[in-house]
């Protein structure tokens, strides 16, 4: 189990030799993006993953529910990896490290205690926190 209950589980991470960038690119062969999307991740034997998204981010097309979408998307953004800080990916995004800073503050945390956090192609910010429990993670607008 690398996620379960929408967590990353740092730990199972480690101990099968993976890091984020791993993750985040199995994910991306799974066509997720968006690591908010995720409920359940699996390494296998063969050594890919198998995703479980949560029930709200299950596959309904357009065409299925008869509307067109004109929202934009954008690649994800990395801005904090294993407690650091991704300076160069900051100015890429429409976050400002003060606005993080506050953010984190807010829930008595500093980017010390995030695991990772991402700006998504939807453009909400995902934080995952160090020795957090199964709970969601914070997903903040």
């Amino acid at each position: 189990m690398l996620i379960e209950g929408g967590k990353i589980l740092e730990h199972n991470l480690s101990k099968n030799k993976m890091t984020m960038d791993s993750l985040n690119q199995a994910l991306r062969q799974k066509e997720v993006f968006n690591i908010n999307e995720v409920e359940y991740a699996l390494l296998e034997v063969n050594g890919q993953i198998s995703v479980m998204k949560k029930k709200q981010f299950r596959t309904v097309t357009m065409q299925d529910i008869h509307k067109k979408d004109k929202t934009k998307e954008q690649m994800p953004i990395e801005i904090i990896m294993d407690g650091q800080l991704l300076k160069d990916n900051m100015s890429l995004s429409q976050v400002s490290q003060d606005q993080l800073t506050k953010q984190l503050k807010s829930h008595q945390k500093q980017i010390s205690d995030v695991f990772y956090a991402v700006i998504g192609s939807n453009g909400k910010l995902y934080i995952d926190y160090y020795k957090d429990q199964l709970k969601h993670p914070v997903d903040v607008e």
